[in-house]
């Protein structure tokens, strides 16, 4: 049985990260022009280039264009690799939109899907201004599966699942998110994590 206080805070967590993410990025957002040659060549409008892009990648996804979505996320993200809204959007699509049940009925295509949110959560944790903003998205991709999707093989279990959230969770306190919340988040996973070993 999941505690129902985590339940409540993913849910409204998940809620939350999803009007953040699923907005294309405005150029304020979108991050200061990086180190990569995309941003180099661009120079000081690099961010606003990458802002577009990001409108450009949002049209290809609405459209059902995912391999054209992805190209222009990436150019996107080259342009402004400082942005944790970027990586953030980017990792939300793969791990929420293009793993949920609703659109992809094989396990194993959206267990893809949510292993390809989580490498590119921790990318940008790796070069992004923001690195705890990532590390938690991290956790939170991982409450997904117990929470929505229970059925997916993730090895270990929904256990090991709640496990591995509760660590990004900690890690993400360590690189400057809220020490409250994230020791509470961090908590309430464990707790759920150690309910469903002893049900076994």
């Amino acid at each position: 049985m999941i505690p129902r206080a985590l339940l409540l805070r993913g849910s409204f967590a998940v809620l939350a990260g999803a009007a953040l993410l699923f907005t294309p990025l405005p150029a304020s957002e979108a991050g200061a022009a990086g180190s990569s040659l995309g941003a180099r060549l661009v120079g000081p409008i690099a961010a606003l280039v990458a802002s577009a892009q990001w409108v450009r990648a949002d049209l290809a996804f609405r459209a059902g264009r995912v391999e054209l979505f992805l190209a222009r996320a990436h150019t996107a993200l080259q342009l402004a690799p400082e942005s944790a809204e970027g990586w953030r959007y980017l990792a939300w699509h793969q791990a929420y939109a293009l793993a949920s049940p609703e659109r992809e009925a094989d396990p194993e295509r959206r267990l893809a899907w949510v292993r390809a949110g989580l490498a590119t959560a921790a990318q940008g944790e790796r070069v992004a201004k923001h690195p705890e903003e990532l590390a938690l998205l991290g956790g939170l991709i991982l409450i997904k599966l117990p929470m929505v999707d229970p059925q997916l093989p993730w090895p270990g279990g929904m256990a090991a699942a709640w496990e591995a959230a509760a660590e990004h969770f900690e890690r993400a306190r360590r690189l400057g998110y809220d020490a409250e919340d994230a020791a509470d988040l961090s908590r309430l996973a464990r707790e759920a994590a150690a309910e469903l070993r002893a049900q076994h």
